[in-house]
């Protein structure tokens, strides 16, 4: 083989090297996405189970659950460890807190089960996730008004969160 072959091939088993290493990049970026998506999407569903349980509690016991592993036993919910819980009652209305437990990319979630006044109980709910990612706990959701018509209650986002499409329901 002459030097010129031998330039030609060692040129081009860097560049193989390389665009291996460019790809084999690629594939990580795309796992770290698919896994990222899968523990965002395990969040959600957690905040989902809390708070349809709260509504079915509600439903059953007229009052709503205030332990999070009680939660858990009772409807049989599996929280993964990657995640912290919390749950907050009032008289009116249960909030399960989902808040990613270190800082990086997920978002934290609140799931709340609203008694809707003058209604034979009616119980709205609403799931709601953070703008920002982080270890940051949502502001809670509101029971509001309507300016426009008084006798008309809505749920709605608190500060620097939104809701999550179709999660509002009311029985």
């Amino acid at each position: 083989m002459n030097k010129f072959s031998k330039h030609l091939l060692r040129n081009g088993l860097i560049a193989v090297v390389v665009g291996s290493g460019v790809l084999l990049g690629v594939g990580l970026t795309t796992q770290a996405q698919n896994n990222l998506a899968q523990d965002q999407n395990t969040a959600l569903q957690a905040v989902a189970k809390m708070t349809e349980g709260q509504r079915t509690y509600y439903q059953k016991n007229g009052k709503f659950r205030a332990v999070v592993k009680n939660i858990q036993k009772d409807f049989g919910i599996t929280l993964p460890n990657t995640l912290n819980y919390a749950v907050r009652t009032t008289s009116e209305a249960a909030y399960s807190y989902i808040i990613p437990a270190k800082s990086g990319e997920l978002r934290g979630y609140v799931g709340a089960a609203f008694l809707t006044p003058n209604q034979t109980p009616k119980i709205t709910t609403i799931i709601c996730e953070n703008n920002d990612s982080g270890q940051n706990r949502p502001a809670d959701p509101l029971l509001v008004r309507d300016p426009l018509n008084t006798k008309k209650l809505s749920l709605q986002c608190g500060q620097f969160s939104v809701e999550v499409p179709q999660s509002q329901v009311n029985e």
